[in-house]
């Protein structure tokens, strides 16, 4: 009985090495394959700051066709062209294939951006909330000035990040574009 446990005991160990040897190639083989996947490059012409955008990213795209800015995942990059998820598109295809010539502007909101506007819906929130219950908020004299008063200011704070526009990267005239 003593025998069978250490030759089980040994061939269990054996495989225990050869699954976290498989284990560690696996994992290197994915982080190479991360690492290795195409990338768009947006170097400024005025300073030669580079901006990089990989597969996973949200960005807003304009091409030379369209009017307005469209929001959209980058689900794959090839050599010629970007393909985008559009996650608002409510009729047609969800999948928009955009050559890289025909990609008129990139817009890209920083993280503090994104940040101060989540902030900035709270503080609309709050204050719309402040000025509705004003007169529930009031004091014995029944002045409901300094309730209004403060939530006009957080209406005011909310609405402050929303007047800030991202960055605009427009192809061809501030920055240019390569696949890498």
């Amino acid at each position: 009985m003593y025998l069978v446990l250490c030759t089980t005991y040994s061939i269990l160990i054996k495989t225990m090495k050869k699954s976290k040897l498989l284990f560690a190639l696996f994992l290197s083989v994915v982080s190479f394959a991360s690492v290795a996947q195409k990338q768009l490059e947006l170097t400024s012409a005025k300073n030669g700051k580079v901006k990089t955008f990989v597969i996973g990213k949200t960005i807003r795209f304009k091409a030379f066709d369209d009017t307005d800015f469209e929001k959209g995942k980058i689900q794959n990059i090839t050599a010629t062209s970007i393909t985008f998820y559009l996650p608002n598109e409510d009729e047609g295809s969800t999948i928009k294939e955009i050559p890289l010539s025909d990609l008129h502007a990139l817009q890209k909101s920083t993280t503090i951006h994104s940040v101060t506007k989540a902030v900035g819906a709270f503080f609309i929130l709050g204050g719309a909330y402040t000025m509705a219950s004003s007169s529930a908020l009031a004091g014995e004299d029944g002045s409901t000035g300094t309730y209004l008063g403060l939530g006009a200011g957080m209406v005011a704070l909310g609405v402050v990040p929303y007047l800030f526009k991202p960055k605009i990267y427009i192809l061809g005239v501030t920055h240019t574009a390569a696949i890498k």
